[in-house]
C-alpha cells in the first residue's frame, strides 16, 4: 500500500520540532488558558482573572538587591531571556498543534483561526456580521504587529522570537515619574489581567503606539542590539 504524503510530511514534523525545541505544549496550554481568562472584550478585564507570573519570585529577590554584582546582572539577564524564550516556545507550540501547523511559524491564516477558537470563542459572533468583520481587523492588526515585532513591515509569519518579544513586551512596565512623566520601561516579570488588557487593546489597534514601541524594544533586548 502507497502512503500518499508521508514523504513530504515528515520532513515538516522535523522543522517543528527542531524549531521549538524548547516548548512544552501542555505549558503553552497553560499560558493560553491564561491570557484569554484574561479578558472578556477588548480593553476590559475578567474580575475572577489571575496575574502571570513569567519570572519566579528568586529572580525578582535578586532584581531588587541593592549593590548587584556583575555576576547578579548577568544572571539576571541569562534567566530573564531563558525564561521568556521557553514561554514563547510552548505558547507558540500549543498554538501550532491547535491550527495544523507544521513548521512552528504561524501564517496569518492560523493565527486567524486560533483567535477565532480561542480569544474569541465564546462571542457569538456568526450572529453578528458586523462585529465579525470588526474582529477580522482586529486579528489582523495584531499578527500584524507581532509578526514585525512592531516595525512597520514583517515576513508575515510569527516565529518563536517575534513570540519572545511579545512576551517580554507583555510583562513591560511604563515607568513614570511624579507629574506621570514616561521615563522608560522597566519589567518585573508579572502579568496582571489590567495590563494585558491594556496592552491586547493596543496590540489589536492599527496604529503605531506604546505596545508598538514595546514589542520594538522587547526584540532588541533578548536579540542584544539595543
Amino acid at each position: 500500500m502507497q502512503n500518499f504524503g508521508r514523504r513530504n510530511l515528515q520532513p515538516q514534523r522535523t522543522s517543528i520540532l527542531k524549531e521549538l525545541s524548547g516548548g512544552n505544549a501542555e505549558l503553552g496550554q497553560a499560558v493560553g488558558l491564561l491570557f484569554n481568562d484574561m479578558v472578556t472584550q477588548s480593553g476590559i478585564t475578567n474580575p475572577k482573572a489571575e496575574a502571570f507570573e513569567v519570572l519566579p519570585n528568586s529572580w525578582r529577590r535578586l532584581a531588587d538587591k541593592p549593590d548587584k554584582t556583575p555576576e547578579d546582572i548577568k544572571k539576571l539577564d541569562d534567566t530573564l531571556k531563558s525564561e521568556i524564550q521557553s514561554i514563547a516556545e510552548s505558547y507558540l507550540l500549543f498554538m501550532a498543534r491547535e491550527t495544523g501547523n507544521l513548521t512552528g511559524k504561524l501564517d496569518y491564516a492560523q493565527y486567524e483561526a486560533y483567535q477565532f477558537r480561542y480569544r474569541f470563542g465564546h462571542y457569538d459572533l456568526m450572529n453578528r456580521p458586523d462585529y465579525f468583520a470588526k474582529i477580522k481587523v482586529q486579528i489582523r492588526n495584531g499578527f500584524n504587529k507581532l509578526s514585525a515585532h512592531g516595525e512597520p513591515s514583517g515576513d508575515n509569519l510569527i516565529d518563536k522570537d517575534d513570540m519572545a518579544a511579545f512576551i517580554y513586551a507583555m510583562a513591560t512596565k511604563s515607568k513614570r515619574g511624579p507629574r506621570n512623566q514616561f521615563l522608560g520601561f522597566q519589567i518585573n516579570g508579572i502579568i496582571t489581567p489590567e495590563e494585558y488588557a491594556v496592552n491586547e487593546a493596543n496590540l489589536f489597534t492599527a496604529e503605531d503606539n506604546l505596545f508598538s514601541l514595546k514589542l520594538r524594544i522587547a526584540y532588541k533586548i533578548l536579540h542584544n542590539t539595543l
